[in-house]
């Protein structure tokens, strides 16, 4: 079994050339591709090769519309028609952030007004992942759970708004002062359509309810990133394991949950190597959801090898933790646990090859699924382009 709406986040790394600073609109490519094997364990074993393609478009309305103080952003997305997780592993939390069905669709398309220097305001199809539960050094991996944390990813009827499917939003970010921020977020609750997974949809439909989304981060001298946040649906949701007298599922509130995490630099040599590290913690309602807590964290290490400066060593856990009502209502394990060692290759600078180990411990909690072991490599070809 799979829990529900563990939805995947796709990371555009793509590097932009400082040439094209100035042009009014400038764009980045990437093609993705992820070729991965199960070895062992899970459903049974057997290859796929996942193919992703980011175009994103960043529009200077003043230098084009002589509009002060306004960009427009726009994110096409294409994935192929190949899945992984959902046939071989069978693991909940999804080896590759770029594993879903085949659609091409607009992803993102806001318009972002800044106020002041502190204060901005972004509208329209946005990915709450983009900035909310966004870790740095956990950005690294290929395990969806880095992207976003499991507890997070599970909720609402199709996911929050997150990769593959954006709703419509209204974000706005308060810079409280040069080390601390603070971001909310109000969504539509259900991103997308949950009858067509291809489909680049916003649909306001009654009982969609929203989704209320804060986060408040905080830098440390040190430059230790702090964050907490918190999230919220408006709408009742089915309970896993309670029913009526005629046995239907009650509905209940309180679909929501809380998040903390820090991240940043914990060693640096003058000769440029230095290793980041993460941790992330966060809850959710049990009663309406598969997991009730997550636990991720791990560590980077940049320049290990001083004739590659920019290449990553990464090492880091993904524990994803089964509510007691799931539990008891599916005879779920208690955990699913996922061990990932990757390491980045830098080979050019428009092209990045990533080897990449995954151990999956209890693969969706499911005690009928042995222990599953994942080869991969995934294959990045980046370009930033601009038009004057």
């Amino acid at each position: 079994m799979r829990w529900k709406n563990f939805a995947t986040t796709a990371v555009l790394t793509t590097m932009a050339m400082p040439a094209l600073a100035q042009s009014p609109i400038n764009g980045e490519f990437a093609y993705v591709s992820d070729y991965l094997r199960n070895s062992s364990g899970g459903i049974r074993t057997g290859s796929a090769y996942l193919q992703n393609v980011d175009v994103t478009f960043e529009i200077d309305v003043e230098q084009l519309f002589g509009l002060s103080n306004g960009n427009l952003f726009a994110y096409f997305l294409w994935n192929d028609d190949t899945t992984f997780s959902d046939r071989y592993p069978g693991d909940g939390q999804v080896v590759s952030n770029i594993d879903t069905t085949e659609a091409l669709r607009l992803y993102e398309f806001w318009y972002q007004h800044s106020f002041s220097e502190s204060v901005n305001l972004r509208v329209g199809l946005y990915d709450l992942n983009s900035e909310f539960d966004a870790i740095d050094t956990a950005g690294l991996f290929l395990n969806s759970s880095h992207g976003i944390g499991a507890d997070y990813a599970q909720t609402g009827e199709n996911g929050p708004s997150i990769f593959p499917s954006t709703s419509f939003a209204a974000r706005l970010h308060w810079d409280l002062s040069e080390n601390s921020l603070i971001r909310y977020g109000i969504f539509d609750g259900v991103p997308g359509d949950p009858n067509d997974a291809s489909a680049t949809a916003v649909q306001f439909n009654g009982g969609d309810g929203l989704l209320h989304a804060l986060e408040f981060n905080h830098t440390l001298s040190n430059g230790i990133r702090l964050g907490v946040g918190g999230f919220s649906y408006s709408e009742d949701f089915e309970t896993i394991n309670r029913t009526d007298a005629m046995g239907n599922p009650l509905r209940d509130d309180g679909n929501g949950g809380i998040y903390a995490f820090a991240d940043g630099t914990i060693f640096e040599d003058a000769q440029g190597r230095s290793m980041t590290a993460f941790v992330r913690y966060g809850i959710a309602d049990e009663a309406l959801n598969p997991l009730d807590n997550y636990l991720g964290f791990g560590t980077a290490v940049t320049g290990l090898l001083r004739s590659r400066p920019v290449d990553q060593l990464g090492l880091a856990v993904a524990r994803a933790s089964s509510g007691d009502d799931f539990r008891a209502a599916a005879g779920a394990e208690s955990h699913e646990t996922t061990i990932e060692l990757t390491y980045s290759a830098q080979i050019t600078d428009w092209l990045r090859i990533q080897p990449d180990l995954q151990y999956i411990i209890n693969p969706a909690a499911d005690p009928t699924l042995k222990n599953a072991f994942v080869i991969g490599v995934r294959f990045e070809v980046s370009s930033g382009f601009g038009f004057n």
